[in-house]
Parts: structure tokens; C-alpha cells; sequence
């Protein structure tokens, strides 16, 4: 399973709004004859990969996967059907699927025709690779995960706003692999305007070559049309903006989308879910500075937070965390469902789930 798993991450980004899928054939010299992953939105899904792929006969072979094959078509055959077809023997799921035409019923394809099935055990990599498909079937919305460094003393940035570097090299190089496994990154113009990011995947060795979208949300199109993020992979989100703007932007290819502002004359981040999914994009990673992922949290856009603490104090500095509108009470506070602790050099990391 741990290979299918592998295969999995390598279709994170790729397959929205179909979940990531890795699958394996083993034979029964226990060798691993085939494996795949799901292919993007449309295409071959990860048991039909895997099954292409297999170097020699797969009847009577085990085949793990990381979700319940599905039972339906819709643009691809249904994967019960060539598993059946290929008269595998026994099938290893990693876990159900959600979506209440397939949820069980793929199992029960597979158990009348004679195939034994077996679900595995709770794995956090797996439930990784499938949490933001999960939540999308589930409350038809994105899955949010917020990205922040700070400092001891919970700073983002110095009084100046200089942040480069808080967190280490490795801690950066993770953020670079979350970046390859998501649908979008997400970020505000004051970001675009005071950091120029380039908001893409650098990796060395990088194989998946997948480039995640480039969300920007800017109310009153302020955005600079130099800034290095602004290309062809590039969704600007705004109430208004200057047609020579639009224009200039239009020209390298960007794409403009309008949402209305709220009650604070800010962009309404009510209408932000709507958006994304009309693009495909469900698991979104945001990295901006103090104020946009405030505003998400008030508007109940945050499933997950990833936190580097670095050893440094920067003291004095309006930086922080989750800016925007706060509580008055601690009693009040969000509360995280469950949390997970570990370090990267000298870096603690902490994962949190809203």
C-alpha cells in the first residue's frame, strides 16, 4: 500500500475534481507486476493505469488502491468493470469512497462477482491525499490549508515586513512539495505588491512538472502588471479594475473573475468557493500575509493550518497571524479537531485541522 500511496501524491494537483488515486498489482510471488495513478479530470482513472502497466498476467493477483474503485461512468469506464474483466482475485482499498453513488456500492461490484476485499488500516499519508476530495464531496466546497512561519514570539515578519528568511531551507523546501500537491495557492495583492512571490514549484528533481494555479484576490485592482506571478497559469479575483489594466492583463494571459464586495468593501470571500470550483480547483493552499487568512477564518474558509515556528525572537512588530477581526473572549476561540507535531531542522511544524 505504501507504493500505491506514492502513486497517489504523484496525481495530487492533477486530478480535481477527482480524488488523487495510486494503485499496484502484486502478483502471487508477491512482485509488484503493475501500478498507476489517476490520470487528469476525464481520463483513465489509477486501477485502469495500473492494469495497462502490468508486465505479465494479472489474473489472480491483489490489487491495492488507495480508494474504493468506482462503480459508475461518467468519462471513463467504470474501474469495477475492468478489474472484474481481469479476473483479479483479491482487491486491498485504503479507504471507501464518500460519494454516495459509489460509497460501499464499488465493494459490493466486486464481492458478488467472487472477489475478496479488505480495507485497510487508518494511514495519515493516505488520508492526506484524499482529505480535500473528501471534504468536497461532502460540503461541496475547497479545502483550505493556511501556511504560516513565525517566530517565537508569533511574528510573520519584522516592524518592517521583512520575512525572508524565518523558517529554514528544509521547512521551505516543504512548502515547495505542498505547493506540487495542490490545486491552487491562494494569495492577497498586498502580498503580490510588498513580495513580488512567484507563487510556483521549485524543485530540483521535480518530477511531476505540475504547476499549481496562481489565485489573486485584489478588490480594487491594484495589482502591478510587471509582477512576476502574473501569467497564462494566473486568476485574478476582483470587484473592479481599469479596462487599460484588464487589457494589459488579458495580454499575458491572465484570467479575470468578479465577485462583489461585502459589507467592509472588501471582496466577499462568500463568494470565493463558487469560483474555485468552476475552475476544478478544491485543494487550495494559501500562503499571504496577517490579513487574508483573517478574513478566511472569519468566513469559515480554513480546514487546515500549517505552522512553522522558528527559533528567533524579532520582538515589536504588528505582523502577526490571523490578522482581521478577533474574538473578545478566550471561551470563544477556534479550537482545533486534532493536531499533529513535528520539527524540520530547528523548526517546529504543526499541523492543525479547523
Amino acid at each position: 500500500m505504501s507504493e500505491a500511496i506514492n502513486q497517489a501524491k504523484l496525481a495530487m494537483g492533477l486530478t480535481s475534481p477527482n480524488p488523487p488515486v495510486g494503485a499496484v498489482i502484486v502478483s502471487k510471488q508477491n512482485k509488484i507486476i503493475g501500478m498507476g495513478h489517476t490520470q487528469a479530470y476525464g481520463k483513465n482513472h489509477a486501477e485502469i493505469e495500473a492494469i495497462k502497466s502490468s508486465s505479465s498476467n494479472i489474473q489472480n493477483c491483489t490489487l491495492y488502491t488507495t480508494l474504493e474503485p468506482c462503480n459508475i461512468e461518467i468519462n471513463t469506464p467504470p474501474c469495477t468493470k475492468e478489474i472484474i474483466k481481469n479476473k483479479i482475485k483479491h482487491v486491498i482499498i485504503g479507504s471507501t469512497d464518500p460519494n454516495p453513488k459509489i460509497n460501499g456500492r464499488g465493494i459490493k461490484i466486486l464481492e458478488d462477482k467472487g472477489i475478496t476485499t479488505e480495507i485497510f488500516k487508518y494511514d495519515e499519508t493516505l488520508e492526506y491525499t484524499l482529505e480535500s476530495y473528501k471534504y468536497f464531496v461532502k460540503y461541496q466546497k475547497p479545502f483550505f490549508t493556511v501556511k504560516y512561519a513565525m517566530s517565537l514570539d508569533g511574528k510573520i515578519a519584522s516592524n518592517t515586513g521583512d520575512s525572508k528568511w524565518i523558517s529554514s531551507k528544509k521547512s521551505r523546501e516543504y512548502v515547495h512539495h505542498i505547493r506540487s500537491n495542490s490545486d491552487a495557492i491562494l494569495t492577497g495583492v498586498n502580498t503580490i505588491i510588498y513580495d513580488d512571490p512567484q507563487l510556483n514549484v521549485r524543485l530540483s528533481n521535480y518530477q511531476k512538472k505540475h504547476q499549481p494555479k496562481k489565485i489573486i484576490l485584489d478588490t480594487n485592482g491594484r495589482v502591478p502588471y510587471n509582477s512576476k506571478s502574473l501569467d497564462s497559469n494566473c486568476i485574478l479575483i476582483t470587484s473592479k479594475i481599469e479596462n487599460k489594466l484588464k487589457d494589459k492583463l488579458h495580454s499575458k494571459g491572465v484570467t479575470i473573475e468578479h465577485i462583489p464586495t461585502g459589507k467592509n468593501k472588501k471582496l466577499d470571500l462568500g463568494y470565493l468557493p463558487e469560483v474555485l470550483i468552476k475552475y476544478n480547483l478544491i485543494n487550495i493552499f494559501v500562503e499571504a500575509g496577517s490579513t487574508l487568512p483573517g478574513e478566511l477564518l472569519y468566513n469559515n474558509l480554513v480546514n487546515k493550518i500549517i505552522l512553522f515556528i522558528s527559533p528567533k525572537i524579532i520582538g515589536e512588530s504588528k505582523f502577526v497571524p490571523f490578522g482581521s477581526k478577533g474574538i473578545n473572549k478566550i471561551i470563544n476561540s477556534y479550537k482545533p479537531k486534532k493536531i499533529i507535531n513535528s520539527s524540520i531542522e530547528d523548526d517546529i511544524l504543526i499541523k492543525a485541522w479547523i
